[in-house]
């Protein structure tokens, strides 16, 4: 298959003061949904500070964690830190002092207004843009509220327009760590969540009555294509209630690491460390109705994000290198077996060089020179243009790609694949994929450039979505040749739009397999259980590249039981090794979340040919 996934770049949440959950990989948990109740079952409006603590008849797991109208303060510390794999920081963040959370509504919907007294420090080029840790602390205190649905899942932090994007970021994430899924029939449990790093799956143990232990298992899909890997090295979540359910503290740990894959950028590492702790009574609050009142008033945090000045967030990522740093430490990816140390250092320059070049419009005219000497950074410095995304670095890009690019061929078929991967095409990159796909040297990375800008541009500019789509479809339906066909629905499975899923559909029955495999992967980021069944479907075909290739774009989807049904037959009945391996590897990455694949693997443990697919089936089934 075809190199059709973007170039890995750190993620935004890697910006320092970023989406801090998907820092640490983590969202910690708390359950919001019902008012306190009486030992006669009957809802109240409040509670006493009597009432906190003491015994009642409800189910001791089916309190809400902040009652209505009682303030519960807290100890809060939390500590955040990024480093890339060799030690290098990053970015830091902690958190010390006091936490009032107070329980607003609790019907359709949980509100908690918080109100942080403490301090928020950053470590050195934080990109918060606050002017200290007295401007910092300060703009943390202004009060929050958190918003979350029934069943305990964050719907989002709320706040008055004073408060900036940095601290918007640190109540966001505030609000996934306390995420709390229960289950009133069940010890053990597991549910699919969701924070700023993507979907997980989160299983629960019941400890006790007042003891609600969490783990992360796995993250299923994620909110970046950015990386190649995210593993999560460590989660533990420990909460303790009180009697009525209320919450009494939270301990949390977790370490992930995130892997960029092939280029220049080093693999990274969070860790995070928390401890919330009640202290003190809880005490019934006067000002129930004004806080409610400021609650209704308050605008969603995330639009904090958009107002964020981007080049605070570009000083923090150049973070005091200058260009001639940068480059220099940037020739180090060319060494002979460079130590762990000079590729960290050598990743930190590339994305201080990126930041660079939205910052300042000389540095491109210092780049073009150094791509005309046609040295051993070219690579380096047209992944640089790519992750700058700029409208001017992809004018360079373009420039590079051309027909009359100064490249030899290989590096002009580089700048062209970096064309195809900018974070956000310009109309000018658009216009330039669409000429380039005539071009003989570089026509069909051009052509599937095409479709992944159509992937990028469609929630952000449906206008220039909508060309490049119908560019590609006109392309499709005028191919006269079953390789002409397959590259178009190749960059349609890169632009993975559900409006061409019915123009797809028509080819998985073409008399080439070459065509029915191309459509196969047509489909694999296309969403929906029409998909789902159509790539069911083609696991039969009876051509066994067709079979990989559907197997091959089920991998890149969430689980769902048509295609674990399908997944399981090629499991245990496919004769082609690499279409059964691909089937048995997904099933394992699914059984977590779907026990009845256990079955499957058994069979697969027990009477596979192959010992390293017996060995994968044994590693992945309960106890293995």
């Amino acid at each position: 298959m075809p190199n059709t996934s973007r170039p890995p770049q750190f993620p935004k949440w890697l910006l320092l003061g970023g989406a801090l959950a998907a820092v640490a990989g983590i969202a910690a948990v708390s359950r919001l949904s019902r008012p306190a109740a009486s030992a006669s079952g009957q809802k109240s409006a409040g509670a006493t500070s009597a009432q906190i603590g003491a015994p009642s008849a409800i189910m001791r797991r089916e309190g809400p964690l902040f009652p209505r109208g009682v303030e519960l303060t807290f100890d809060l510390k939390e500590q955040t830190r990024i480093a890339t794999s060799g030690g290098q920081s990053i970015t830091e963040l902690a958190l010390r002092g006091p936490l009032r959370l107070t329980g607003l509504e609790s019907e359709s919907r949980a509100l908690v207004r918080g109100e942080f007294a403490g301090t928020v420090t950053a470590g050195a080029g934080d990109g918060t843009g606050l002017g200290g840790v007295e401007a910092l602390s300060a703009a943390a205190h202004l009060p929050f509220v958190l918003e979350f649905s029934p069943d305990g899942r964050f719907v989002a932090a709320r706040g008055g327009v004073q408060i900036p994007a940095f601290v918007a970021r640190v109540w966001i994430s505030l609000g996934e760590y306390l995420q709390l899924l229960r289950d009133t029939e069940k010890d053990q449990w597991e549910r699919h969540e969701t924070d700023a790093a993507g979907t997980y799956l989160a299983s629960y143990l019941q400890k006790g009555p007042f003891e609600i232990q969490k783990r992360k298992v796995m993250y299923e899909s994620m909110s970046s294509d950015r990386l190649s890997s995210y593993d999560i090295l460590k989660s533990s979540e420990t909460f303790h209630l009180d009697v009525d359910g209320a919450l009494r503290s939270i301990l949390l740990a977790e370490s992930t690491s995130a892997n960029p894959g092939d280029g220049p950028l080093p693999a990274f590492e969070g860790t995070t460390e928390l401890a919330l702790d009640r202290t003190g009574d809880a005490r019934v609050t006067e000002r129930l109705a004004a806080y409610a009142a400021d609650a209704a008033g308050a605008l969603p945090l995330a639009e904090r994000r958009k107002e964020e000045d981007a080049a605070t967030r570009n000083r923090a990522r150049i973070g005091g290198i200058n260009l001639g740093d940068a480059l220099g430490r940037l020739e180090l990816f060319g060494a002979k077996n460079p130590t762990a140390d000079q590729k960290d250092r050598a990743g930190r320059a590339f994305v201080a060089l990126t930041a660079m070049l939205r910052e300042d419009p000389s540095v491109l005219g210092v780049i073009k020179e150094r791509l005309l000497q046609k040295g051993p950074m070219t690579t380096t410095l047209l992944a640089a243009l790519r992750d700058a995304s700029t409208p001017a670095s992809q004018a360079l890009l373009a420039e590079m790609a051309s027909a009359n690019s100064p490249l030899d061929p290989e590096m002009r078929m580089e700048a062209a694949r970096s064309l195809s991967r900018v974070e956000t095409p310009s109309k000018e990159t658009v216009t330039t994929l669409k000429t380039l796909r005539a071009d003989p040297e570089v026509g069909l990375q051009a052509t599937y450039g095409l479709g992944s800008a159509l992937y990028r541009l469609k929630g952000t500019d449906p206008l220039l979505a909508s060309d490049a789509r119908d560019t590609l479809t006109t392309q499709l339906s005028s191919a006269t040749t079953a390789s002409e066909q397959a590259a178009a629905l190749t960059a349609l499975g890169n632009a993975g739009d559900p409006s061409t899923l019915d123009t797809v559909r028509a080819y998985l029955t073409s008399e080439s397999v070459e065509v029915r495999a191309a459509a196969a992967q047509a489909l694999r980021r296309i969403p929906g259980f029409d998909a789902d069944q159509l790539l069911a479907a083609t696991c039969s075909d009876p051509a066994v590249d067709v079979r990989f290739s559907a197997v091959d774009a089920i991998r890149e989807r969430q689980s769902a039981p048509v295609l674990a049904t399908a997944l399981a037959a090629l499991a245990v009945r496919e004769s082609e090794f690499q279409v059964r391996a691909k089937a048995v590897s997904t099933l394992a990455t699914w059984a977590p979340q779907m026990p009845a694949i256990a079955e499957v693997l058994r069979v697969v443990a027990a009477s596979d040919q192959s010992a390293d697919l017996r060995n994968i089936a044994k590693v992945a089934l309960p106890g293995g």
